[in-house]
């Protein structure tokens, strides 16, 4: 019988813990930002995204769309570019920046310092919870922070861990690598599939780029399938989600705080990038590529190698590069033909 105090534990420490508390004087020192007013010197916790920020968290805010967030902001501090401090209105103290998103990276690697030490990840205090009438291959290998629930398969070379939890009557194949991440039941994922590495997080700065800590997780609802040879970023911050019952084809990329609704379809080859939600029922065809920030609605089908550069409502059929609605597409391949038959 499992003792539902362990369970809780795997839970708690599956997201990393920030270091701290910063002052936040030393904070826009280190990140080469300047203080919106004069203010006191307060303490800082952790990093969260501006629309779940509370008090005693630094947020960060750069991309236009999200402007208007700062207005129900809750965070002790917000950085912004410099250039839009006097357009913006909130509560929060600014860290204006003339180059935000380097700024908010190193703000990242303070609080979460970049740790590529093998023995970083062997806890000797290990936690593992593997539950009866499971299948463990002999050649799986696994982290620390890890419960498997009953009735669920892993196959061979396959790693676990650290901080994943897996639910009932999952098949996990061979040469599957999960990390940070949360699995729902009846879950099936193929052979050489790897979930809740690095987000693709890098900040310019002169002429290099700097690494962005990523310190979230996915989650993975329930029935859910995912084909083989597909990468699933863990979230920047906090989460990338699959929904249940999504079908996922082999060879597909999905980017770091991505989510996709309940039953959608996604063909092979297919790539999204970051911070776009995907509705329910969404039919996506092969090789399709969907730009990040985005809102796909419910019920929306996308042609394969379809180029999708912008939000699209729900129920609606699009196709081509960029992509279009279906019926113009279909009207501007028919011009097409004409004009080159007419030469």
């Amino acid at each position: 019988m499992l003792k539902e105090k362990k369970i809780i534990k795997v839970k708690i420490n599956i997201l990393p813990k920030p270091k701290g508390p910063f002052r936040l004087y030393e904070i826009s020192k280190e990140t080469d930002c300047k203080l919106s007013s004069n203010t006191d010197d307060i303490p800082i916790y952790n990093i969260s995204p501006i629309e779940i920020a509370k008090k005693g968290e630094l947020s960060f805010l750069e991309n236009m769309k999200y402007f208007d967030s700062l207005r129900n902001c809750k965070a002790s501090a917000v950085i912004v570019p410099e250039k839009t401090i006097n357009k913006l209105k909130t509560s929060s103290i600014l860290l204006a920046s003339n180059n935000a998103y380097a700024s908010y990276a190193k703000a990242m690697q303070k609080f979460y310092p970049i740790n590529n030490n093998p023995k970083y990840y062997q806890d000797k205090k290990q936690i593992k919870i593997i539950e009866n009438n499971t299948f463990i291959d002999n050649k799986v290998s696994f982290y620390n922070n890890v419960h498997i629930k009953k009735g669920t398969i892993i196959e061979s070379f396959s790693t676990i861990g650290p901080n994943v939890i897996i639910g009932e009557n999952c098949y996990i194949s061979n040469n599957v690598n999960i990390s940070n991440a949360i699995i729902g039941n009846h879950t099936i994922i193929q052979a050489g599939t790897i979930i809740g590495g690095d987000g693709f997080g890098y900040a310019p700065v002169e002429d290099k780029f700097i690494k962005i800590p990523q310190i979230g997780i996915v989650k993975i609802g329930e029935n859910v399938e995912i084909g083989s040879n597909c990468t699933i970023d863990k979230g920047s911050l906090k989460y990338t989600e699959i929904e249940n019952g999504v079908k996922i084809d082999n060879l597909v990329h999905i980017a770091h705080n991505v989510k996709i609704g309940e039953n959608t379809v996604i063909a092979g080859q297919t790539g999204i990038a970051g911070s776009t939600s995907i509705g329910k029922n969404v039919m996506i065809g092969g090789q399709v590529g969907i730009a990040g920030h985005l809102n796909i609605g419910n019920q929306v089908k996308i042609g394969a190698q379809a180029g999708v550069t912008k939000s699209i409502e729900n129920n609606i059929s699009i196709s081509g590069t960029p992509a279009v609605k279906l019926n113009d597409y279909l009207k501007q391949s028919i011009l097409l033909n004409k004009m080159i038959k007419n030469k």
